[in-house]
């Protein structure tokens, strides 16, 4: 995918010359200042087109709206949270989880399951494990709200035949808000960053 790159600097620009409401510019101004060595990234028309593609997916619109304006680093990196905004299964485990961020963030047949049984598209899971997944509604396009569900509550849901809206619950108020909670940065070969 063809992404637009720049550094602190140029992702400032970005968000401030955005009509984002006040409160995403500075969630989004947030993760920026933490991390102002790093290169940031925000996609085109063509790359979100790409993901809905190659993932049968047609993205919510607020989604595409942030990711148009900041998506994430470059290179990809995998994320810590500090806390939720919601209170979820994984909230006492966040020193403990790194996130990988990035559209279609699943297996084929994971990222196909959560689509056609909640209506769920996964923009980030917990690097090496099933166990916890972010994603967002595609069914309600107007709530922005990041959803988190692990891949086993879903096989156990369906193979029990019980209602698998129970399974998934809200963990960010929105993708802004979700990389407002990132407080530490870590490569593949695991170098962490320290979020400023």
């Amino acid at each position: 995918m063809q992404y637009v790159r720049g550094d602190a600097g140029a992702a400032a620009s970005w968000v401030w010359d955005s009509d984002l409401p006040q409160g995403d510019k500075l969630n989004l101004s947030r993760f920026i200042e933490r991390f102002p060595s790093f290169t940031f990234t925000r996609d085109t028309a063509d790359s979100l087109n790409t993901a809905e593609s190659n993932d049968g997916v047609v993205l919510p619109p607020h989604l595409r709206r942030f990711r148009s304006v900041l998506a994430f680093v470059h290179p990809p990196l995998l994320v810590r949270f500090d806390f939720y905004d919601y209170q979820i299964d994984q909230s006492d485990s966040t020193a403990d989880i790194w996130y990988a961020i990035s559209l279609g963030q699943a297996g084929d047949e994971t990222l196909a399951a959560f689509l056609e049984h909640t209506h769920c598209y996964v923009v980030g899971g917990w690097h090496g494990s099933d166990d916890s997944y972010l994603m967002v509604d595609t069914q309600n396009v107007n709530d922005e709200r990041i959803f988190e569900c692990g891949g086993d509550d879903l096989a156990y849901a369906l193979q029990d035949g019980g209602p698998v809206e129970n399974i998934v619950e809200p963990a960010f108020a929105s993708y802004s808000s979700m990389l407002s909670h990132v407080v530490a940065m870590r490569t593949w070969q695991g170098e962490v960053t320290q979020a400023r």
